[in-house]
């Protein structure tokens, strides 16, 4: 157990944790906006694919980051025009919204690569070994640095109040003169770009190129993460290294046997850990009751 638990698994939790925590601190303030936001999945998406596409046409990974957190703006806020300005039911269009990034995706790199199946290797990553890792160091503190500044934000500041009072009593807001729709469309393409950023983290830092299916349902992850958390930034945090932790501990595993009272556990087993956590995250707050009171509903 001792050769599990090391500071090898250390590290690879908080390098698995990236996306988790920024896709996370979108949905917190998506959702405590009073916008459900199901498309944390294919944000995430829209991230990993416009990072590594940058990455392979210039060669920079900054750039690519960048690149993949304009994009999420912009995918932010096509969705947020949808739910908010169009009165899409909000789980609906999310769901939408996931099955429209996965299947272009695909198409995408095609036409750019002519392969479906992703994208070429990024040659930045091989080139600029030891730049990679600092750039790898800087994003993972600014990872685990967000749940404070969204707690900060959201507790301490005018822009934080507003968010809340949208999705708690938007009638407040408008009896002030402010849009209460106009507030969740900035909270929304926050989100987008926050959720891409993770994405991108995946193909650009994690990873040496974009691949279907890379994102594994960490969008959904995320999600479960902050609802577990009762909507608050730091608690979403913790989870989701719980999450990472178990993502983690599920790739050690799998190069080994491992028994339980004699039974040998399938290796399938050990990779639905990861997932089996997050069913029981759900299940355990299936009756929570600080849910913003707005949350899904149009105004």
């Amino acid at each position: 157990m001792n050769n599990i638990f090391d500071f090898e698994w250390l590290m690879s939790s908080l390098r698995l944790a990236l996306p988790l925590l920024l896709t996370a601190m979108g949905g917190v303030v998506c959702e405590r906006s009073g916008v459900v936001n199901i498309a944390l999945e294919g944000l995430m998406v829209v991230g990993a694919l416009t990072g590594a596409v940058i990455v392979v046409a210039t060669g920079s990974q900054p750039l690519g980051l960048a690149a993949a957190f304009f994009a999420g703006g912009v995918a932010g806020s096509i969705y947020a025009i949808f739910v908010i300005h169009g009165r899409a039911q909000q789980v609906v269009a999310g769901a939408a919204f996931n099955m429209l990034a996965i299947g272009v995706a695909p198409f995408v790199t095609k036409a750019l690569y002519g392969i479906s199946g992703g994208t070429p290797a990024l040659d930045a990553i091989s080139e600029n070994h030891d730049s990679g890792w600092i750039l790898l160091a800087w994003v993972t503190a600014g990872a685990l640095l967000s749940p404070f500044v969204i707690w900060w934000i959201l507790e301490r500041t005018r822009s934080g109040l507003l968010l809340r009072f949208a999705g708690e009593e938007p009638g407040a807001l408008e009896s002030a003169g402010i849009s209460p729709r106009i507030v969740r469309t900035c909270a929304v393409v926050a989100s987008g770009a926050l959720a891409a950023l993770g994405g991108a983290t995946l193909s650009v830092l994690l990873s040496s190129s974009f691949a279907r299916g890379m994102t594994g349902g960490r969008g959904f992850m995320a999600l479960a993460a902050v609802i577990f958390a009762g909507w608050r930034p730091m608690t979403a945090a913790m989870v989701c290294l719980v999450f990472a932790g178990a993502d983690a501990l599920q790739i050690r595993l799998q190069g080994s046997e491992h028994a339980l009272m004699g039974i040998e556990i399938p290796v399938q087993l050990i990779q639905a850990l990861p997932y089996l956590l997050t069913l029981i995250a759900v299940a355990l707050r299936s009756g929570v009751t600080n849910v913003p009171r707005y949350l899904g509903r149009d105004v």
